[in-house]
């Protein structure tokens, strides 16, 4: 953890210190911020004192002030510090035309390494916003806010509290400096959103597209500490965080209620993501944080699902919101807990759960099987990030050792895990929350096989279109004779494809006994298509027979490995162009069946690297090394691995995901 994240915990903690004496009873939070505030009572003092004949603006100045303690930022001096380097980062942009190439983001990373150290010691400059902010700040602040809601069309019907949250802070996130930004943002763009003639998304958007420029930075000099809004604005490029902080100041100067919402870690895939939503009506409208055509996707997309079409498939564990109020809740609502037997990221009391405003959630419960370490009254469920297991909710452990969970994402493998003394360790086996709700235990079972893999990780977005585009347009016909004049059209691929797997369900299934699936072009790719008959949907048809016009691209690969019941294996082919037709693939299911299901998995390039050890290991409450391989073929086979739990393939810097194995199908999570 870095030096910025160790004092913005400290000022968590002793804000949360001082909450718990007097939570229950809001005149005692403020009596207490101002007893804590020291030489600065006197501005917070006068803030009230200003607005006393004003009681509603009282009110607002009152819950500034009362969760005013924890929050921190740099002052001035700081941005000044780092102003040399914005200047430079500015200047490297300017030689590019601002334009991310490989030759920017190859300078903007060598110049980050050489002045990273020097940078970081400006961090060193927080100060307590309780003992800092002056009372002529704050009342500008709070008069800006108020008319800014007045004269807002979309918003200015929205309740005091609605107001509270979501458009009176100055701040959702510690650092940024209290400067002039929203002043600033109102002069630009007074009375945008006074004319409700057009819709508030629209109406957003408009605004937001004027601040196009402001791109991501592609992870280039990533750690790059942004200490105001200006500077951000300045240098162009950042993170999803600093233009939702962007973003925030922007809307909220000028009435809009928004917010910052965020997921702390995928369920299936490495890192996490903010972005921003307007609230109305006690309705969350979530978009995408920097300019994209299809900016409101992200209730659809991470709906738990769907999945999007270019950035494939997204599973979310919890949302959370960052918050100016502060929430203590759980462990952090605990006055006999220390802070180091709660997870870092639990200690911030600025956080709301908003989970059940994007997805349909599960409360889990469950039964902890390991010992409880002494003292520990708190149980973590975690999902796996590159290399270790992430909390992403708590729940009190019951004197039965059993554990609620609430508010899971669905389809996304989770472990109950305890957290003592800063070390995290396994509470119980690992298990699958289903896409139905239901829970599968990950347990090795006596059983051992055969696990065959031609990746250490799931799909990379960039590879997407190239996954699907020899399916799009494809059609499986159904027929029981091989005249293909005589068979039935049952499914149609459109470019809704995930690139991890896919499941048809017919309608009105009939008896077939060859399917053929016919491809729009020359070319078929495939890695594995399955059928499965009514009433026996847990077990694919085995012993399919394949037969074809493609040849395949590479001698290693062959049209019975698409029907082999192994998903890391594939073929891929072009039939003769001389050749009358496109491509396609007849099945033989060996008799007429009834097929209710096709399961299908798009072909992927095999990622095993060449002369590299490819170390595959299970969990049995930790990670078990079940053998050593090298990535000479286009996949590998790994024998006498125990069945009934999950797996993971190592390979030396590249960010592995976890897997599911069951029939010979790998399942990504």
């Amino acid at each position: 953890m870095n030096t910025m994240e160790n004092r913005k915990l400290s000022f968590y903690m002793g804000a949360v210190l001082v909450l718990l004496m007097f939570v229950s009873c809001r005149d005692k939070q403020l009596d207490n911020a101002l007893s804590l505030s020291g030489d600065n009572r006197h501005e917070l003092e006068k803030v009230l004192d200003h607005y006393w004949p004003d009681q509603l603006k009282y009110k607002a100045a009152c819950f500034l002030i009362s969760n005013m303690l924890g929050h921190s930022r740099h002052d001035s001096l700081s941005v000044d510090r780092m102003q040399p380097y914005y200047d430079k980062l500015h200047e490297i942009s300017l030689k590019y035309d601002g334009k991310k190439s490989p030759e920017w983001r190859n300078e903007t990373n060598a110049y980050w390494e050489k002045i990273k150290l020097k940078a970081r010691s400006s961090l060193y400059g927080m100060k307590a916003d309780i003992h800092e902010l002056k009372a002529d700040w704050l009342i500008r602040e709070i008069d800006l806010a108020f008319r800014a809601w007045q004269e807002n069309e979309y918003s200015r019907s929205e309740s005091f509290d609605t107001f509270c949250k979501y458009i009176l802070p100055y701040c959702i996130h510690n650092g940024i400096c209290a400067d002039e930004s929203r002043s600033v943002f109102y002069k630009r763009h007074a009375g945008w959103f006074s004319d409700g003639k057009l819709d508030f998304q629209t109406k957003v958007d408009s605004l937001l597209y004027l601040y196009k420029y402001l791109v991501h930075n592609d992870f280039a000099a990533a750690s790059l500490p942004i200490l105001s809004l200006g500077s951000f604005e300045y240098i162009g490029k950042g993170l999803c965080d600093d233009r939702c902080k962007f973003n925030f100041s922007l809307l909220s100067s000028l009435g809009m209620p928004v917010v910052q919402d965020f997921v702390p870690a995928w369920g299936n895939r490495h890192g996490g993501h903010s972005w921003n939503a307007i609230v109305l009506d006690e309705e969350t409208y979530p978009f995408e944080p920097f300019w994209d055509e299809d900016r409101w996707k992200y209730k659809r997309i991470y709906n738990n699902e769907c999945f999007d079409l270019l950035w494939g498939k997204f599973r979310l564990p919890k949302v959370y919101r960052y918050t100016y109020e502060s929430y203590l809740e759980g462990p952090l609502a605990e006055r006999n807990i220390s802070s180091s037997d709660i997870t870092p990221f639990f200690r911030n009391p600025f956080i709301k759960d908003v989970s059940s405003q994007y997805f349909k959630t599960s409360d889990v419960r469950i039964t902890l099987t390991e010992p409880v370490p002494d003292g520990a009254e708190y149980c973590y469920l975690c999902v796996f990030d590159p290399g270790e297991w992430q909390p992403v909710q708590w729940g009190k452990i019951e004197k039965n050792k059993e554990v609620n969970f609430k508010g899971m994402g669905r389809d996304i493998v989770y472990l109950p895990m305890y957290y003592k003394g800063g070390i995290l360790t396994p509470a119980a086996s690992a298990f699958l929350l289903k896409a139905d709700g239901t829970c599968e235990e990950m347990r090795c079972s006596g059983e051992k096989r055969q696990v065959a893999v031609r990746a250490c990780t799931s799909y990379l977005f960039e590879n997407i279109a190239d996954v699907k585009k020899t399916l799009v347009g494809a059609c499986i016909l159904g027929c029981n004779s091989l005249d293909a004049v005589s068979a039935d059209t049952l499914y149609c691929m459109t470019d809704t494809i995930d690139a991890w797997y896919n499941e048809i369900l017919l309608e009105n299934p009939k008896e077939y006994r060859y399917i053929r699936l016919v491809a729009p072009g020359d070319s078929i790719a495939l890695c594995e298509i399955s059928f499965y008959e009514q009433g026996k949907e847990d077990m694919p048809v085995t012993g399919v027979q394949a037969s074809t016009n493609i040849t395949p691209f590479t001698s290693s690969e062959k049209v019975e490995m698409m029907v082999d019941n192994l998903s890391a294996t594939a073929c891929s082919g072009s039939a003769d162009k001389k050749g009358c037709g496109g491509g396609f693939v007849c099945f033989d299911l060996k008799k007429p069946r009834v097929i209710h299901k096709i399961s299908y998995i798009p072909y992927t390039q095999s990622r095993l690297s060449k002369d590299k050890e490819m170390k595959l290991c299970y969990w049995d409450n930790r990670w078990v090394e079940a053998g050593v391989l090298k990535g000479d073929y286009e996949y590998l086979v790994f024998d006498e691995v125990p069945e009934g739990t999950i797996y993971r393939v190592k390979l030396e810097r590249l960010k592995d995901r976890i897997f599911t194995y069951n029939n010979g199908i790998l399942r990504w999570y």
